[in-house]
This record gives structure tokens, C-alpha cells and sequence, in this order.
């Protein structure tokens, strides 16, 4: 079957975005506990044109928290087999998607087929625009930058080229920071920076940006804003005593410290001895019984870190009981198919995307029930049994979601305490201290 040209339209809102976006915004701050959200007044601005560069960790979570969590209709560009389709392609082009091809879509046009969304790009950016891109060019579940792809270079030396106005288009990083991927109300930190500087990159005679000179400045700026984990090849070693840190939780000097702090691991890592020291500390923590599975998070890195058990929790915890009995199923249904799912960059998604759309339904459809006895036995009107319903369904929904943030931090208060204190746990803990101790070395 011959795959038609895609050209999709010129445009830089659309309302089945702003309606779709109202969902996404629902379903991504009631799954994650966003208690840092810094750098967003960079996006009030909502007809400058805009690139925004991001790190690319937790699957589709990561584009649904930047179109629930800013107030931009952004564009993005998506594999171009989704759209053969003509209804699918309908509504990706009302959704702000742009296809884009790959060399595994075999098409021998696919070059030519490229330049016509790169130029429908460069149209959208004109009239003010903002476009999302991952620049890392695929997703890995590890809190490390890994090396940038050119598409952000190509991109804007092409747009430049044309429009030299597109002089004035801001590039914005933007960092993602997950305590636990899939866990329902863990700790999602958002930070976005200020503009990159660019056009200075520009090279007349040849169109084009120095796309190293561009990309290391991108990797700088992502590097302030979220987790870089460094090196690389010392990955599984290293993070451990960075979540100790408990980076979601980092503001301001809080923050500025950590990352002074992860500059002088990858430092400290360059030396032979220190890096054999610190091996066979991290050697001795897996005998002592460490799994990655540990939450380590609750621990912290002495017993000082220990969170304060809020007994008030325990009291509140059946209201949080009541609060979502409308959903509690659709919840825990979805909680369990999602966490099926082998790569848990991916749990989250299956458990957010049916959410967003089944979590009203149902409420309507339980109000409706609810409001058809009320009528018929005239207790209350119908139209009082659906509101009442829906009010009750959504707003406990909400507070179920802010009483698990205090009953996560209770059962990290005793997982805490009980690791600087159990006699069970003294192997583990003088390993672990070994471990903090060897690394800070």
C-alpha cells in the first residue's frame, strides 16, 4: 500500500489540545507529588516563539508532564506510522503531532518527505509556536544525560535561515526528576531554565548551527536542572548514594550543593584508587543483602535523615478510605495492570493514560445511577445525585491523593527508623555507612 505525503497544517493552537490538555493536566499532578516546580514564568509568554529541550527518562510521562504542568500548546513530532491512518491522523494533527520519518518506515522518499515537516516546523514556529523536543533522541529509565543528537541544530539553523525574525525564538531546558517512576504520589521535580543562547552559533556561509558547540551548551544548561549521574559506566554503583541525597526534594542551595556534589563524584571517579575503594564498599552493601529495590530514599545517609512519624496520618488514612471509594477500583485495577508492564519506564503511562479518561466516565456514569434512585424514590432531584456524585468523586479523588503524600512519608519515617535502630538491620546499616563513607571519601 502506497504511504500518502503528509503535510499537516499551519497552526499554533488548537482547541482539541486545550480540551485534551485540561485531562492530561488532571491525570499527570494527581498521579506525582510535585512539591518543586521551579523556572515555569519562562513559559507565560504564549505567542514567542519556543524550543523547549528536555531529558528523556520516564516514556510518554515525560511529553504528558510538559503539556499538564505548563500552560503552552506545545508541538511535537512523532513517528510517521501512526498517522497512515486518515482518522488517527486527523486528530494527531488536532493534537499538535507532527510526523516525522525513519530510516525503518523504508520509504524511498523519506529525506523529501522530512523537509516537508521540517518546513511545516518552521512555519508553525513563525507565527509564534512552541515546539518540544527530546534531544537525547530516545528514552532510558537511568538519571544520566546521555549524548545529544543534532535535530535541535538542524532545526534552528534551518529556521533561521529562512526567517532571520526566528532570531528572537527562546530555547528553554527543561528537567524531569522521578523519586520512583510508577509510584502512585512519589516525588515528580520539574525545572525549567533560562534561555540558551543560539544565534551566535549561526554560520552565514554554510546555514547551519555548530551543533557541538550547541549541544554542550544544552547539556550545561540540562545539567543544573536535573539529575546527571556521572560517569556512566558506574551507573548501578553510584546511585544508590545519590537518591539518599533525595534530589526531589533540592531547592535553591539546597540543590546548588548536590550538584556540586555530583561534579566532584565524576571527579573523584577518574581516580583508580577511589573508584576501587568505592567498589568494594558497594561489593560488601550487595552481600550485606542491598537490593535496588531498597528504598534508600528512607534511609537517607544518616540517622539524622530518619523522617518524623506524623501520627495524625494514621487517623486521617480511613478518610482517605472514604474520599476515593468512587474510584477505588478503577485505581487499583489500573495499579495492578500497570505495574504487569516489563519496562517500568513505561508503568506509569499505562496507569495515567486510561485514568485521564475512565476516572470521569465512570464518575458520570455512577452519578447518573446514583442520581436515576434518588429521582425515582424521590429523595432528590436527578440532577443533584450526578453533581453530588461527581463533586464527591473528583474532589476525594484530590484529597486521597494528598493524604498519600503523608502516609508515603509515614511508612518512610518507619522504614527509616527501623534501619538506624533494628538490631535486624545492623549488617546492612554498618555496610551502608561503609558504602556513604567510601564514596564521600
Amino acid at each position: 500500500m502506497k504511504k500518502p505525503i503528509l503535510t499537516p497544517p499551519v497552526q499554533r493552537v488548537h482547541l482539541a489540545y486545550f480540551l485534551a490538555r485540561l485531562l492530561v493536566e488532571q491525570g499527570t499532578k494527581r498521579f506525582h507529588r510535585t512539591d518543586v516546580v521551579t523556572g515555569l514564568e519562562n513559559f507565560t509568554d504564549k505567542k514567542t516563539p519556543m524550543v523547549i529541550v528536555g531529558n528523556h527518562q520516564n516514556g510518554m510521562m515525560d511529553p504528558l508532564n510538559i503539556c499538564g504542568q505548563t500552560y503552552r500548546q506545545f508541538h511535537w513530532l512523532t513517528r510517521a506510522d501512526v498517522f497512515w491512518n486518515p482518522v488517527f491522523r486527523k486528530i494527531l494533527f488536532w493534537f499538535n503531532q507532527l510526523p516525522i520519518y525513519r530510516q525503518r518506515d523504508r520509504l524511498a522518499d523519506t529525506r523529501e518527505r522530512n523537509e516537508i515537516i521540517w518546513n511545516n516546523c518552521i512555519d508553525r514556529l513563525e507565527i509564534g509556536a512552541a515546539m518540544a523536543l527530546f534531544p537525547e533522541g530516545n528514552h532510558n529509565p537511568q538519571k544520566t544525560l546521555r549524548p545529544l543528537k543534532r535535530g535541535v541544530s538542524d532545526l534552528l539553523g534551518r529556521a533561521y535561515s529562512r526567517h532571520e525574525s526566528l532570531g528572537r525564538m527562546q530555547l528553554i531546558p527543561f528537567g524531569q526528576d522521578y523519586e520512583h517512576y510508577p509510584t502512585y504520589r512519589r516525588r515528580l521535580a520539574l525545572r525549567a531554565g533560562k534561555p540558551i543562547e543560539w544565534v551566535d552559533l549561526y554560520d552565514k556561509e554554510t546555514g547551519a548551527i555548530d551543533y557541538v558547540s550547541l549541544n554542550e551548551r544544552i547539556t550545561d544548561a540540562l545539567r543544573k536542572l536535573t539529575i546527571d549521574i556521572q560517569p556512566a559506566s558506574e551507573y548501578n554503583l553510584l546511585e544508590p548514594y545519590v537518591k539518599s541525597l533525595r534530589p526531589t526534594e533540592k531547592v535553591g542551595k539546597d540543590w546548588d550543593a548536590l550538584l556540586n556534589e555530583l561534579s566532584r563524584i565524576k571527579t573523584s571517579a577518574e581516580n583508580d584508587s577511589w573508584l576501587d575503594n568505592a567498589k568494594k564498599s558497594f561489593e560488601k552493601l550487595q552481600q550485606a543483602g542491598f537490593e535496588n529495590s531498597n528504598r534508600v530514599e528512607a534511609w537517607g545517609q544518616t540517622s539524622k535523615d530518619s523522617r518524623r512519624k506524623n501520627y495524625l496520618t494514621l487517623l486521617l488514612k480511613p478518610i482517605g478510605w472514604i474520599a476515593q471509594l468512587p474510584t477505588a477500583l478503577q485505581h487499583y485495577v489500573l495499579n495492578k495492570k500497570g505495574d504487569k508492564v516489563k519496562k517500568v519506564e513505561f508503568r506509569s503511562t499505562f496507569k495515567i493514560g486510561p485514568a485521564m479518561f475512565l476516572f470521569p466516565i465512570t464518575w458520570i456514569v455512577f452519578g447518573s445511577i446514583c442520581g436515576y434512585f434518588l429521582s425515582k424514590y424521590e429523595i432528590a432531584p436527578f440532577w443533584m445525585g450526578l453533581v453530588g456524585f461527581y463533586i464527591w468523586a473528583n474532589w476525594g479523588n484530590i484529597l486521597y491523593g494528598k493524604l498519600t503524600d503523608f502516609y508515603n512519608d509515614y511508612e518512610d519515617a518507619v522504614e527509616g527508623q527501623e534501619f538506624w535502630a533494628s538490631d535486624k538491620m545492623s549488617g546492612l546499616r554498618e555496610a551502608w555507612t561503609n558504602y556513604i563513607d567510601a564514596i564521600k571519601s
